[in-house]
């Protein structure tokens, strides 16, 4: 996918992609196995090369989040396995168990390709998301994480830089901070 292509999803395509994360976190809780599908059954904007993240949680609360940003996978692979991934590797959380899974929810993110930028002032709050790298370090926001805190670009900018990538706070300025979108859904 080009920098400059728009990239949509129906309502339907969603609910397909949703439906995908959902049958392969049960596999993968339920019987420690990882669904195997026939990818020509998915229409052509589920074999585009994507990054996407899939976010648990659990009576409202987060439970799980990973994604990839690289676009090396089809998408709907990409979706498979980071809701496997969300449910068992995210560090923060225990692996997901079969009696919570009534419990889960699943929130998608597909992203548009990062985009590099000089400033934090070209950080549209509620639109872009955040990926900030430096000396080895790195961290990500998704762009709902701003407006769910209640950020302004510059708090966003400084918690991802000190306390998802870990850089030191006089390094933050130094740092490469790109931007990306998300279909969130």
């Amino acid at each position: 996918m080009t920098k400059n292509e728009t990239f949509t999803l129906t309502s339907t395509e969603k609910e397909e992609l949703k439906a995908l994360a959902k049958l392969a976190l049960q596999k993968a809780v339920i019987e420690n196995q990882k669904i195997s599908v026939d990818p020509s059954i998915f229409p052509e904007v589920f074999q585009k090369k994507l990054g996407a993240f899939v976010t648990l949680h659990k009576d409202g609360k987060l439970r799980g989040c990973i994604g990839r940003f690289e676009p090396d996978m089809p998408l709907y692979q990409v979706i498979i396995d980071m809701a496997i991934s969300a449910s068992r590797y995210d560090t923060r959380f225990s692996p997901v168990t079969a009696e919570e899974l009534p419990h889960i929810t699943i929130e998608i993110s597909v992203l548009t390709p990062r985009r590099k930028i000089d400033s934090i002032d070209e950080i549209i709050v509620g639109k872009h998301g955040i990926y900030i790298e430096y000396n080895g370090q790195s961290g990500t926001y998704l762009p709902q994480v701003a407006t769910e805190m209640g950020w302004s670009a510059e708090e966003f900018f400084r918690s991802c830089c000190i306390e998802k990538a870990g850089i030191a706070p006089e390094h933050c300025k130094d740092a490469t901070l790109y931007v990306y979108e998300a279909i969130v859904f």
